[in-house]
């Protein structure tokens, strides 16, 4: 009786740690389009937000996070694209990042290299054709694949990064009781 009473209160514990994070995106997304300048670093913070939930909740509840706030992004900001971006990029990779980083890392950077230009090509086209973003130029739209994808793999590479420094430093200083 006293294992279902801990399972109980362990799922009980990575709910409101998912609804703190979704809560903590969302803000961070409405920071993001209010300011009309910091969207993609709003994106790129609350992905970040994500990541800490797969490494110390897992299962199901990043999956939630992303649900939650996309809705939330798409019903309440005032900028529908910063919403979109969340949707597609920001809030779904750092799930897909620990599944693609699996296979060997040729693989994986095939997988997310493609993931990455199928969502924002459809980014692209929804904020063309549902968000009535005006459209540019092929030569302008070569330059945008161009800089979206190095701004990817940065992105992706600092992300390793600050997961590794979490695991090395940050996280025996919390001194966490997980079990995974």
């Amino acid at each position: 009786m006293k294992k279902k009473e801990n399972k109980t209160l362990q799922n009980t514990k990575n709910l409101a740690l998912a609804a703190l994070f979704s809560a903590l995106c969302f803000v961070l997304m409405y920071l993001g389009t209010v300011t009309m300048v910091l969207d993609l670093c709003a994106v790129t913070a609350s992905a970040l937000i994500i990541i800490l939930a797969v490494i110390e909740i897992g299962g199901i509840y990043p999956w939630l996070i992303w649900a939650v706030t996309g809705v939330l992004c798409l019903l309440l900001l005032p900028d529908k694209y910063v919403a979109l971006e969340f949707a597609l990029y920001g809030g779904i990779y750092p799930m897909l990042k620990a599944f693609f980083e699996r296979f060997p890392k040729i693989i994986a950077w095939l997988f997310k290299l493609l993931y990455f230009n199928i969502a924002f090509t459809v980014s692209v086209f929804i904020a063309k054709y549902l968000l009535a973003v005006s459209d540019i130029g092929f030569e302008l739209k070569a330059v945008a694949y161009l800089c979206a994808n190095a701004f990817f793999i940065i992105s992706d590479i600092c992300f390793s990064v600050m997961i590794s420094t979490y695991f090395r430093t940050i996280r025996p200083r919390l001194r966490l009781n997980r079990k995974k």
